[in-house]
């Protein structure tokens, strides 16, 4: 009872009807704490009604405030000690940023936990100790291994947060680090799965009772009511030091999750000096080589949709709004690195993240080359906020706070697939009756602060509001594992600031170029030094990428970029740095997967030979093949399909689906697959020899013979018999039909293959 007195008493104070806490408490969090202590109260049901009745009036009624509420309930239960002592100890929780329980204790009965217990582990965080003891309870199982930041809003000024565990310096062994030797190459082949990680996750929880564990592992009170806030998760803190911490990263990003990171001292190198000891900004050192830069500022009212957006000397920003503490105006993302002045002072200051890889943003812009251009500064006083949105362009968002504490709210990226998302929502005061779908999402809320990363997956929407003055440093990123949402954003064109291809082709060349370097430094073999290996892995990712960009039919790039030829100029470096590549080749070759004749070339002698005679036979073998299925499965189609004339199927053409009539059904017909020279190619059509023709002597002569491939010749067309200049694309030998769209005119009547029909639709 002591302990959980003494910290009721640290964390709420009372004074003559005017409440104070050490984070904020708001009426919804109070209002469950007091329905928890009435429906503990069973065996007083005149005491309940009346810890009911206060609720009453805090919630529905709004008739007291929560100075009142806490107050009568403080009076209502001093002569009940365990149901006093729970509802101090809940509030503790809530201030702690700790979630209650789904189900109070009996009070005069069995508890499932003790509170006294729990308020105890409170004040040894609050002690600074840095490893907490873990703690099994009827409603949360902490972990060793994890570290989470305090939910926003209820958050305690003073406490310290507690890892669970404790920075490590273990690396992983080398065997892992280093790649397979040519000896093991066969037991990898055999096994190549890769060996589970197990963490404090893996290990079995032991419980004091099958009612603690049931509330332990079943996911209980997950969906906010229509008249709560969204369930804000917490944010976990991840160290750059822990063992664990590139695993947990990757993960992560790859679920769409933000995160914070701790521990990483060379990420803020561009600020030094710029803090003085108390914490706050030293003006001069920041202004200094700067002081006259035009930097962009906004009015203070950022939810409008056209906030009024101007430029004005840093120095005149600083000394008249900074300085006096006005939040008029708003430095609202000063991307640094292009201007001329700043870039020079400020730029190649940041150490890379060694939990992401390689950056592909620093091979971008020739002006900053070797540096990201995507950098900016923000800076205003308390509450500046900006509102929910989501950046294009499929990048992650680090933020890094300088001075000062910046709050973020975040939706997850799935949240913008939904109608209920768009600026009419106010994000800063959600409501799910209007709004249902987003109480389904994960949102976080967390406040970042001086020494802490937080990393937003690509498309996050997120809002930032500054909780006390604040300084900080934002900068988005790339590299192999937001890759797939950057080639997304390619090929949508959903930001045009950002220019997708140039940063792709820019990157492979530059990342080539550095392996090279390294391969011919160290006699023409690759090191295996960190940097190295990342290089190398980078490049991995964008072969593939390249490959996916030669597979799209019309890309937004320059005319001069062959990503083919790019493709095989990285297979080749591959072939010739990687020494599990070559191994591998052999094997890839005879399976008949895709490999450039130019990487083939990077081999020597007999081996090259021998390669190139396994690429003839496999693509031949391959050709046949793919020949034979393709005919088998159009030869079952047709039958199935068993067309008659008069029969109404469902025609694939012109890019959509089409009703037409049979007209005729063939057999076995010789037709030619024509492309009309002045049309797109959803016009090609196959037509019977018969209506082809080819000018000779200023004449138009009809075929007598079955045209090559490639040949030009005359196709007639429509109801007229019109003429029109085409080429020949393919001819085949197959079953057909000739139909009439039942939407269209006559003029379109045309031969259809099997392949393009996708139904036969019943008799009428």
């Amino acid at each position: 009872m002591e302990t959980a007195a003494k910290a009721f008493e640290q964390h709420v104070e009372l004074d003559e009807g005017v409440l104070a806490t050490s984070a904020p408490l708001e009426t919804i969090q109070l209002g469950r704490v007091i329905l928890h202590v009435s429906e503990g109260l069973v065996k007083s049901p005149e005491l309940s009604q009346k810890t009911r009745n206060v609720q009453t009036q805090l919630v529905d009624n709004k008739a007291i405030g929560a100075a009142s509420a806490i107050g009568e309930l403080l009076s209502l239960l001093k002569d009940n000690k365990e149901a006093l002592e729970y509802f101090k100890g809940s509030i503790v929780r809530v201030l702690t940023g700790q979630t209650l329980p789904s189900h109070p204790p009996v009070f005069g009965g069995t508890t499932p936990e003790s509170v006294s217990d729990v308020v105890e582990v409170q004040v040894t965080a609050m002690a600074g100790e840095t490893v907490a003891t873990p703690v099994a309870s009827a409603d949360k199982e902490v972990l060793g291994g994890e570290k989470a930041a305090p939910i926003v809003g209820n958050e305690t000024g003073s406490a310290r947060k507690h890892s669970l565990e404790k920075e490590t310096t273990t690396t992983e062994s080398e065997a892992n680090c280093k790649r397979l030797k040519t000896g093991n190459t066969e037991s990898a082949t055999n096994n190549d799965a890769a060996l589970p990680l197990r963490t404090a996750l893996a290990e079995e929880t032991k419980y004091d009772s099958e009612e603690a564990k049931a509330r332990a592992t079943n996911p209980v009170h997950t969906i906010p009511t229509q008249w709560e806030h969204l369930y804000y998760k917490q944010v976990e803190v991840i160290n750059v030091s822990n063992r664990l911490a590139k695993e947990k990263v990757q993960a992560k990003r790859f679920a769409g999750e933000p995160f914070l990171l701790e521990g990483h001292a060379g990420w803020l190198k561009l600020a030094h000096g710029w803090v003085k000891p108390d914490g706050t900004l030293d003006t001069t050192a920041f202004l200094h080589g700067i002081h006259d830069v035009k930097v962009p500022v906004l009015e203070r009212n950022y939810e409008e949709r056209r906030p009024i957006k101007t430029h004005l000397p840093l120095s005149y920003y600083v000394k008249n709004y900074w300085e006096h503490g006005k939040s008029d105006y708003y430095l609202h993302q000063w991307q640094f690195p292009l201007d001329p002045k700043a870039s020079s002072l400020l730029r190649d200051k940041s150490e890379e993240l060694p939990v992401l890889g390689d950056n592909l943003l620093q091979y971008w812009l020739d002006a900053v080359r070797g540096d990201n251009p995507l950098q900016y500064l923000f800076m205003g006083q308390k509450s500046t906020m900006s509102r929910m949105h989501s950046d294009p362009g499929g990048l992650g968002i680090t933020i890094a706070p300088i001075i000062g504490t910046k709050r973020v709210t975040m939706l997850h990226r799935d949240a913008a697939k939904l109608d209920s998302v768009h600026e009419s929502v106010n994000f800063h005061d959600i409501d799910l009756d209007k709004s249902p779908q987003l109480a389904f999402l994960p949102a976080w809320r967390v406040s970042v602060k001086p020494g802490q990363i937080l990393y937003m997956p690509e498309s996050t929407l997120h809002s930032c509001e500054n909780v006390t003055a604040c300084l900080s440093y934002h900068r988005f990123h790339l590299d192999t594992v937001n890759l797939t949402g950057f080639l997304r954003s390619f090929l949508a064109q959903d930001s045009p600031s950002i220019n997708h291809a140039e940063i792709l082709w820019n990157a492979a060349h530059d990342v080539m170029s550095a392996i090279e370097n390294a391969y011919q430094a160290n006699d023409e073999v690759l090191d295996n030094t960190v940097v190295t290996l990342r290089k190398l892995d980078t490049l991995r990712g964008l072969r593939h990428a390249c490959r996916m960009l030669s597979l799209e039919q019309v890309l937004p790039t320059e005319d001069s970029w062959d990503w083919k030829k790019l493709l095989d100029d990285i297979d080749l470096m591959l072939m010739r740095v990687d020494p599990s590549a070559k191994l591998k080749l052999t094997t890839t070759l005879a399976q008949g997967s895709s490999v450039s004749g130019k990487a083939v070339d990077g081999l020597n002698g007999e081996e090259a030979a021998r390669a190139k005679q396994v690429v003839e036979a496999a693509a031949n073998k391959k050709k046949l093949f793919q020949s034979k299925v393709a005919t088998t499965a159009a030869n079952a189609h047709w039958d199935s399909l068993n067309l008659k004339v008069g029969d109404t199927i469902g025609v694939q053409v012109f890019e959509k689906r089409n009703r037409a009539e049979v007209l005729k059904v063939v057999h076995d017909k010789v037709l030619v697959q024509i492309h009309y020279s002045d049309w797109e190619s959803i016009y090609d059509e196959y037509l019977p020899v018969s209506c082809l023709f080819q000018r000779k002597k200023g004449k138009k002569v009809a075929l007598k013979k079955t045209p090559e491939v490639d040949e030009t010749v005359m196709a007639r067309w429509g109801s007229k018999g019109d003429l029109y200049n085409a080429k020949v694309l393919k001819v085949v030998r197959t079953n057909a039909c000739y139909v009439h769209y039942l939407k269209y005119e006559k003029d379109w009547d045309q031969w259809i293959l099997p392949g393009h029909i996708f139904r036969k639709y019943p008799d009428p």
